[in-house]
């Protein structure tokens, strides 16, 4: 085939595919096509969902916690070494039992914080109680007897300071169970 029979075949095959596609193209306008305009975006909730068992149980083991707490306060009858080293092991059950797995969940964390706040208190008078016990039974006036006593007076103001946290922790645990359920 000649150069310009091949030439003028091609402007023919140009020619052609050019008015197929202007053709196809007529009476069109710029909307998106029907398929990306039926996509749907589901609506988003705010709705939280329930507690789980397990930031339940949690919340429930605030105030069961500060209840042993003070019922050891109030066991206490004479104030041995034997009896500060129980005092400094329920004091220490704060953290133990509330601390030492972390919140059970981000929405918890309020509570947590409060309740970390709480057991750092109950920690110091743990920490206090222990050394008040190791003192043993000191003399009357001694060095020994001083340290004790200072001790003691620290081990029993952090019930007072950690009282106020575990209240503020148990209350914005319910009010964090109000709103979820």
């Amino acid at each position: 085939m000649p150069a310009t029979t091949r030439h003028s075949l091609v402007h023919l095959a140009v020619s052609i595919l050019l008015v197929v596609l202007v053709g196809g193209c007529a009476g069109q306008t710029d909307k998106p096509s029907t398929a990306a305009s039926t996509t749907t975006v589901a609506p988003t909730t705010t709705t939280l969902p329930p507690l789980t068992a397990e930031e339940r149980a949690w919340l429930k083991a605030i105030p069961t916690v500060s209840r042993k707490i003070e019922k050891s306060l109030e066991a206490i009858s004479d104030l041995t070494p034997a009896a500060m080293a129980r005092l400094a092991t329920t004091f220490r059950s704060c953290t133990r039992e509330l601390v030492r797995g972390g919140s059970p969940s981000e929405r918890l964390q309020p509570v947590y914080v409060l309740v970390k706040k709480a057991c750092k208190e109950y920690d110091k008078g743990a920490a206090c109680f222990a050394t008040a016990a190791s003192v043993g039974i000191p003399f009357a006036g001694s060095p020994g007897e001083r340290k004790q006593s200072k001790a003691i007076d620290c081990g029993f103001a952090a019930p007072g300071k950690a009282g106020l946290a575990i209240a503020d922790a148990e209350s914005k645990g319910a009010e964090i169970k109000a709103e979820v359920g």
